[in-house]
């Protein structure tokens, strides 16, 4: 059941809120009569107020209207009533026309207008009864009122996917989740609501290009499998829905289009559901081939990646066996790209081995950089340890960089608590000897080695 004093509080025009409030009033005092009336008139105001807007924005079908209601405005009242009263009963096929409300939204308020003249004019049943709604009516009504129409901005179905596309195209664009759900999910329409989740898959999955965005393709369709899964969280089968309905579209793509669909949504629930057996193992078959050279321009490093990195998730290795058995074949260099595209608790331990190969201080800085500190945050004491003894271990470790990466580690793992220092210390211990080494990570970190055997070993370097 819809929480009324929620929804009362969310009118979306502040000068018709009033109006919802005193309705809502009314209904809490136990007067249905006059709960009906007041919400068809917040329903009038709300939908003149909204074809206003759109006509200032060049909605020539809202001009119509604005112009009969301007004329109402500047007429004698003799006059100006006639002229409100043939509004009001083309006002909902104006608002459908317009896209503000849809056909079944539509149908639910014609039986608030009708209610409502019922009310206004008690005596208009056949056998001159009163009209008495019920309280249940004077309920439904306004709910159905504040959903359909009072809660919502002044948005048509198309304007709002269009206003969605342009903003995540724009070169400004900055993902928030909050504020897609508030201006694109949760204040719009159900039914706009759908077209836009259905928009956002559409060119999350296929990568389309749309020529009146100046965006390429595979940027856009990152971003817009951003917002799917921002969607996904609000509603995860309306998510699944529409990735659904491109599963055919989908199957019949390019290889690389497939893959790369796979890579930008292959963890998200929505895109799982729609994949038939056949096109898992077909993903199956191209991942194989990742182990060894890869297939001329179906996919770059990055995507390669990206599909690789799927390997983090148990659920995703038990239906891509060849997910696990790829990434261990991995050159070291290769592995490191795939864990920068997703660190995750699953690839900790295969940091000490990523340094034990390191062949060059680049390298070094490369694995520290994209590997190493992006996980730091998974690390346990153990691992810390182990970390620590292959980078202690292989001189190529000790590029220019890598000191300051080493006291960005020791500060991402402040969680582990006093028994990190421990580790710390006996890590800087090792390091006496090379002074200036020793120097910068004891002032960057706040340690120094102070046991006995330190000691002894600092003046054997003096």
């Amino acid at each position: 059941m819809l929480d009324l004093d929620d929804r009362v509080n969310r009118v979306h025009n502040p000068d018709v809120r009033p109006l919802v409030q005193e309705a809502h009033r009314c209904y809490s005092s136990g007067s249905a009569r006059g709960a009906i009336v007041l919400t068809w008139t917040a329903v009038c105001a709300d939908l003149i107020a909204k074809a206003q807007t759109l006509k200032e924005d060049g909605e020539s079908a809202a001009a119509a209207l604005v112009a009969d209601v301007e004329k109402a405005q500047q007429s004698k009242e003799e006059e100006a009533v006639p002229i409100m009263l043939g509004i009001e009963r083309t006002l909902l096929d104006t608002a459908e026309t317009l896209e503000l409300i849809d056909h079944t939204q539509k149908k639910q308020l014609e039986r608030l207008r009708d209610d409502r003249n019922m009310c206004a004019h008690p005596s208009l049943r056949p056998l001159g009864e009163l009209y008495e709604p019920t309280m249940e009516y004077a309920r439904a009504h306004l709910a159905v009122a504040l959903e359909a129409v009072l809660i919502h901005p002044a948005s048509q179905g198309r304007k709002v996917v269009d206003s969605f596309a342009h903003h995540v195209a724009d070169p400004a664009y900055a993902f928030d989740t909050t504020y897609l759900a508030y201006v694109y999910f949760d204040r719009v329409r159900p039914s706009a609501r759908a077209r836009v989740v259905e928009f956002a898959a559409k060119f999350a999955v296929l990568a389309i290009a749309d020529p009146t965005l100046s965006i390429t393709p595979e940027l856009f369709a990152d971003r817009m499998a951003e917002c799917l899964r921002c969607f996904a969280e609000r509603d995860a089968e309306m998510a699944k829905k529409a990735v659904a309905k491109l599963a055919t579209r989908l199957e019949a793509s390019t290889p690389a289009v497939q893959m790369r669909a796979l890579g930008r949504l292959g963890d998200l629930p929505a895109f799982w559901s729609s994949v038939a057996a056949p096109v898992r193992a077909l993903f199956n078959k191209h991942i194989e081939a990742m182990s060894g050279d890869q297939a001329p321009g179906l996919l770059g490093a990055q995507d390669r990646a990206r599909v690789l990195a799927l390997v983090r998730h148990p659920e995703i290795r038990k239906e891509l066996p060849a997910l696990a058995a790829t990434f261990e074949k991995l050159s070291s260099s290769r592995m490191t790209r795939v864990i920068a595209a997703g660190p995750d608790p699953f690839f900790v331990p295969h940091l000490p081995r990523l340094l034990s190969e390191v062949g060059s201080f680049d390298a070094g800085e490369f694995v520290a950089t994209n590997a190493v500190l992006p996980c730091a945050a998974f690390l346990t004491l153990e691992d810390l340890r182990a970390v620590l003894n292959a980078w202690q271990d292989n001189d190529q470790c000790w590029g220019r960089a890598m000191p300051s990466a080493l006291i960005d580690l020791y500060r991402l793992t402040a969680r582990l608590g006093p028994e990190r220092d421990a580790i710390w210390r006996e890590f800087l211990t090792e390091l006496l000897p090379f002074k200036d080494v020793y120097q910068t990570l004891s002032t960057g970190t706040g340690l120094t080695a102070t046991s006995d055997e330190a000691a002894e070993d600092h003046g054997a370097a003096d």
